[in-house]
């Protein structure tokens, strides 16, 4: 990442300083009209010298996030492209803890009993468009992280092309959004609380939702060409709802509403 920035940085440099000898009338032709092929070319010799040296070298952080007294919490990924780990067991004192391949920029505030977390992966590369890890699959973005058993969760999770497994199974998650394009995300479903709200937005892509023997689901699919593949014995359909038999009277339940393009949901 360093060696992008001083790569961009001595061309940027270098068009200022074209462009001051031709303000001061030392240089006599339009460099505005050569800037944006010379960008062109500039990203072309980039891309090149990226595939030559086995392409960007992604760092990688270890973070910590202080629950710092809160009673709940809401958690906002922004992940894009690249592999996604979630699943319980931080310290007592800590909302997340990770490891970040790829780095990550975090925003966090506390509002009253509440702590609200945003992680987005940053910019790689050329200015004004990310390519994160495109020259090689060792240098995909990969997210490893663990959240806090001790809390309610709100989490919404933003993907791209990713892989991602989010394991829920042992946290407090009270309402998940994923918000996904071209990917695969398997989600094992809260079973420490009474009632979680789910809403799944997605492209083309194939979703797996895994429900532990202990909860009742509720499913409500609106997609065009979506696949979904359900246990008939286990979520009877009626019409576009999959719904277990004791949903109604269950002492934990997940309800879940799906909007989705082309791809598939399996509830197992």
């Amino acid at each position: 990442m360093k060696r992008n920035s001083l790569f961009w940085g001595m061309a940027f440099i270098l068009f200022g300083a074209l462009m001051m000898l031709q303000t001061l009338g030392l240089m006599h032709f339009n460099i505005g009209r050569l800037f944006w092929p010379a960008m062109v070319i500039l990203l072309g010799v980039w891309v090149l010298w990226q595939a030559q040296s086995g392409g960007t070298t992604l760092d990688s952080e270890n973070i910590a996030i202080p629950l710092d007294g809160a009673r709940q919490a809401r958690v906002v990924l922004h992940h894009g492209a690249g592999v996604l780990h979630l699943r319980a067991g931080t310290s007592p004192t800590n909302l997340l803890e990770g490891t970040f391949d790829g780095g990550v920029e975090q925003k966090s505030q506390r509002v009253g009993e509440n702590l609200e977390l945003s992680l987005k992966v940053p910019q790689v590369g050329f200015p004004f468009i990310v390519f994160p890890g495109i020259f090689s699959p060792d240098n995909r973005i990969h997210w490893d992280m663990a959240l806090t058993t001790a809390v309610p969760l709100a989490l919404e999770i933003r993907t791209g092309a990713n892989d991602a497994h989010l394991d829920l199974s042992d946290l407090q998650v009270t309402a998940l959004e994923i918000h996904t394009g071209a990917s695969a995300t398997e989600v094992d479903l809260p079973k420490q609380v009474e009632f979680t709200r789910v809403k799944i937005n997605a492209g083309a892509a194939s979703v797996i939702l895994n429900v532990p023997d202990e909860i009742a689901v509720r499913m409500c699919v609106d997609g065009g060409l979506l696949d979904v593949e359900a246990d008939p014995t286990r979520f009877p359909k009626a019409g576009n709802v999959y719904q277990s038999i004791e949903y109604e009277t269950a002492p934990q339940r997940v309800e879940i509403s799906v909007d989705a393009g082309v791809g598939s949901i399996t509830l197992r």
